[in-house]
């Protein structure tokens, strides 16, 4: 049994479309936790008229998706949380290829992933990695791998209760890069089991990727730790990440954020 979480915040556009992707999956023993993260728009409401007992809101203040997600955590009843945005898309064997994977790994793994793809508003689509790119099976040198493309998505994952709560779930303080900074987390302890198989499609809205300024003291990059890290590779990843957005904020111009990121992280 599968608990899936999908926090909701002003998504009426997507979530009925979102939630039957779910209802019609051919693996059918789940429940779905909806959390309401203080929605301004129909979108509760729309979910209150999907007639199936699977389907459970929960409705709570504004406090951003990470407190949303955790909230759908603690309310789940099942062993396994697989996460879901309001406003992706599951292929219909998205669950099944995750219980496959359960199946066959779950001696040596807490983490379970399928590939995804990218849908864009033109209506292409473009996977995340060809086939032969990754095989399936237990993913060795995570960090190592996603230096160079990333492996996990937030609606492909599906993770065990317990190393979700061992981990100390989604950090509250993150508005920005809070799902790298808790794959990273699991990663360092727990085993990782893969799934060339595309089973997700990552919408790429305008409305989905937001190019205002954003506080930089809200992202996994300003809390960055690197007297914890062991892993030469992790260490290369984290750096990665750092400089990257370093660029990214010189290139827009974002003076404000830059200094704040360069005093607290140094180069």
């Amino acid at each position: 049994m599968i608990s899936v979480v999908i926090p909701l915040y002003n998504k009426e556009k997507y979530i009925k479309e979102t939630i039957l992707k779910v209802l019609n999956q051919t693996y059918q023993h789940f429940e779905i936790i909806i959390v309401n993260d203080g929605s301004k728009d129909k979108g509760p409401d729309i979910v209150s008229e999907i007639d199936d007992p699977r389907v459970k809101l929960f409705n709570k203040e504004n406090g951003g998706v990470s407190s949303a997600r955790n909230a759908g955590i603690e309310k789940s009843r099942y062993e396994y949380i697989a996460f879901l945005d309001a406003d992706d898309e599951w292929l219909p064997n998205h669950l099944e290829e995750i219980s496959k994977l359960i199946t066959r790994y779950k001696d040596h793994a807490d983490v379970f992933v399928t590939n995804f793809a990218r849908k864009y508003g033109t209506g292409n689509i473009v996977d995340n990695r060809k086939q032969d790119e990754l095989t399936e099976g237990l993913v060795k040198d995570y960090f190592k791998i996603v230096l160079k493309k990333g492996v996990i998505h937030t609606s492909c994952v599906c993770v065990s209760k317990k190393a979700l709560l061992k981990a100390n779930l989604f950090d509250e303080r993150l508005s920005r890069g809070e799902d790298m900074d808790l794959w990273a987390r699991l990663a360092r302890e727990f085993g990782i089991a893969y799934s060339p198989a595309v089973t997700e499609l990552y919408l790429q809205e305008a409305e989905n990727n937001s190019g205002g300024k954003s506080d930089v003291t809200r992202s996994i990059i300003y809390h960055l730790d690197f007297s914890t890290v062991k892993s030469i590779d992790e260490k290369k990843y984290l750096k990665n990440l750092l400089y990257r957005k370093y660029a990214s904020l010189l290139k827009n111009m974002d003076f404000g954020n830059f200094t704040k990121l360069m005093i607290k992280q140094g180069f």
